[in-house]
């Protein structure tokens, strides 16, 4: 019996229409390497990988992947897959979304993780005044090693290699493929990093300037946003308006709870030139002078003036080690401006190099009523304990102030209390991470 042409015609049709699935060459990715800044600085948490169209099938494509890394030319090493799905941007994302961007999450844990090694620096000792133990002023030798940050950039190679097939959604299969990107900083993605702007601030003359960093959030029409001021400590000091940002999360506490404006500063070198004692001003070191405080405060208030969308009345000082010194020194010269404060492993207030046990009930009156957290570890050896615990029971019990809190840490190994480095000195790093303390600090208001 013969077949109908119109069925014969139908099943050449049919054939045409579902013709067997090809696999196609892979062609050159465009990869992007994802970072964060983390306690241990700013390691690469992924990578993004565009393909020429929408990816098909996208929420666990763990299985696809293999990544390594080679420093100068060196033996590859792996890095952790956490996960593969596809999203629409080059970022990482909690749930997947249509697009051609393969999001491959990396374990922030691992050795090779970094973008760059630190260099020290500053490391000849230099002469401050200090007590000795029967507390006279003596001149002493100390270190104030500086930490500098050098990328890796172009020594920096990750390999990339998909494993096995890959179906677009406009029905094309690609096959196996290996690329290889280098860590050059335009190839390089940082969540919040990427939008601080670089600013800087002088006060009488050009030379007398202050570096800092301006991150400005996306903002709704009508809506006021706080403002956070962040302080680094020793190991930041430099001319790269770099290095405190990137060397824990200080600067970015705030942002993933709530759209902050932030500021953050960087001096240049241990002793501040325009606020000297042999020149009978006030002197010090580090945030300590005069000079410095009233540079941060006109960076402050250029920065109010310019964002109207800043509420003035939620301006909050968080600072890490000598940084939390220079904040107890902002909180003590506007005692009314702040609506809080974090510090950690900070000094005696009024402390003038080494020189300490200036802190009275008197001179400390001024910010009993102060929102103020103090940390610290009582194994610390860069900072000692005593210092928090002087200013912490000058006003909680001499002056009876009640909105200060004191947190002390004991310390027997790295992650002890979310502390990840292995020093004790490191409050910074569980509170960065602590839900409970940065929430704590954003219900503050001035009244």
């Amino acid at each position: 019996m013969k077949k109908p042409l119109s069925l014969l015609a139908g099943l050449a049709f049919s054939t045409f229409l579902y013709a067997a699935d090809e696999i196609k060459p892979n062609e050159a990715v465009n990869i992007t390497l994802l970072a964060e800044i983390t306690a241990q600085g700013q390691k690469i948490n992924g990578l993004a990988l565009e393909y020429p169209e929408n990816v098909l099938s996208g929420s666990d494509l763990r299985q696809l992947y293999q990544i390594q890394t080679s420093l100068d030319n060196a033996e590859k090493e792996s890095r952790s897959v956490l996960k593969a799905y596809v999203n629409a941007e080059p970022k990482t994302t909690a749930l997947p979304q249509a697009g051609k961007f393969v999001i491959v999450e990396l374990d922030t844990a691992d050795k090779n993780a970094a973008t760059y090694s630190v260099k020290d620096a500053n490391k000849a000792p230099m002469k401050f005044k200090s007590k000795d133990e029967n507390g006279n002023i003596v001149e002493t030798e100390k270190v104030q090693a500086v930490k500098i940050p050098e990328f890796f950039a172009n020594r920096l190679a990750y390999s990339v290699e998909q494993k096995g097939l890959l179906k677009l959604t406009n029905g094309t299969t690609l096959g196996k493929a290996e690329w290889t990107q280098t860590a050059e900083p335009e190839k390089i993605k940082t969540t919040y990093l990427d939008d601080f702007k670089t600013k800087q601030v002088n006060l009488d003359k050009p030379e007398n300037k202050l570096n800092y960093r301006l991150y400005s959030p996306l903002q709704k029409n009508g809506e006021k946003y706080p403002l956070v001021i962040f302080l680094h400590g020793s190991g930041q000091v430099g001319s790269d308006n770099l290095a405190h940002l990137i060397s824990s999360k200080g600067a970015i506490a705030t942002s993933p709870y709530e759209p902050s404006f932030v500021l953050a500063p960087q001096y240049d070198q241990v002793f501040d030139p325009f606020d000297n004692a042999a020149k009978g001003q006030k002197g010090g070191i580090h945030w300590q002078t005069d000079n410095r405080i009233n540079l941060v405060f006109k960076m402050i208030d250029e920065t109010i003036k310019a964002n109207p969308q800043i509420d003035i009345n939620r301006i909050y000082v968080n600072g890490l080690s000598r940084g939390a010194e220079g904040g107890l020194n902002l909180l003590l010269a506007r005692p009314n401006f702040f609506a809080g404060a974090l510090l950690m492993s900070g000094r005696e207030a009024y402390t003038n190099e080494w020189v300490d046990g200036n802190a009275t009930k008197e001179n400390l009156a001024a910010i009993k009523d102060l929102p103020i957290w103090f940390f610290h570890s009582k194994e610390d050896k860069v900072s000692p304990v005593k210092g928090s615990r002087i200013n912490y029971q000058i006003l909680h019990e001499q002056l009876n102030a009640p909105n200060v809190k004191y947190t002390e840490f004991s310390f027997e190994q790295g992650g002890d209390n979310g502390i990840v480095n292995n020093n004790p000195h490191n409050t910074w790093d569980a509170v960065y991470n602590s839900p409970e303390v940065i929430e704590w600090l954003l219900q503050q208001k001035r009244p």
